[in-house]
């Protein structure tokens, strides 16, 4: 099956597709040091030129962040897991998102056993031609031996990366109407 692909390297943000044979990208990933990417497109990081280069090999090793896309895998092997609201610092990349683990276990510990760590509802930003980019994603992975800093966030943090204002302004000077509405 062949997907959509994008990734982020130190210099560039790599685009193209990929052909899986496995049930998810990250196991795919997990299992290889190298593979090719079709219609594979390089956008530099320092002044935004677009480099193509048709079908290339590429390195897992030269990846910082890689989007989670194509098929989710087997649903029957998915387990229950919480969600940890973290922040990583990956190369030139911040990424904001929810780290998931089983209940029982230290999400961190659990992170630093894998090769690929995913992150849900995630947020990269980065710098690209001088202006900061944000990208959003409902899955991201991340290469372990590749993150420099992997830390507890709170829940704000992951809603406000996303756009998403939970918290209301309040004028402590403003009188609570609210009863008004029930009667």
């Amino acid at each position: 099956m062949k997907i959509p692909f994008a990734a982020y390297a130190d210099d560039c943000t790599v685009s193209g597709g990929v052909a899986i044979d496995t049930d998810r990208l990250s196991d795919m990933l997990s299992a290889t040091e190298e593979f090719e990417i079709d219609g594979a497109a390089f956008t530099a990081l320092d002044d935004g030129r677009v480099v193509e280069a048709g079908t290339t090999a590429i390195c897992l090793d030269d990846l910082c962040v890689i989007a989670a896309t194509g098929p989710r895998g087997n649903q029957e092997r998915r387990l229950w897991t919480r969600q940890v609201p973290v922040r990583a610092r990956i190369g030139p990349y911040s990424v904001v998102g929810y780290l998931h683990s089983a209940p029982t276990i230290d999400p961190f510990k659990s992170a630093e056993r894998r090769q690929i760590v995913a992150l849900t509802a995630a947020t990269i930003e980065y710098t690209m031609d001088g202006h900061v980019a944000r990208e959003h994603s409902d899955a991201v992975l991340l290469n372990r031996v590749r993150i420099d800093r992997l830390e507890p966030a709170n829940e704000a943090e992951v809603q406000l990366s996303r756009g998403l204002d939970l918290q209301a302004a309040v004028d402590a000077r403003s009188k609570d109407m609210t009863s008004d509405l029930f009667d």
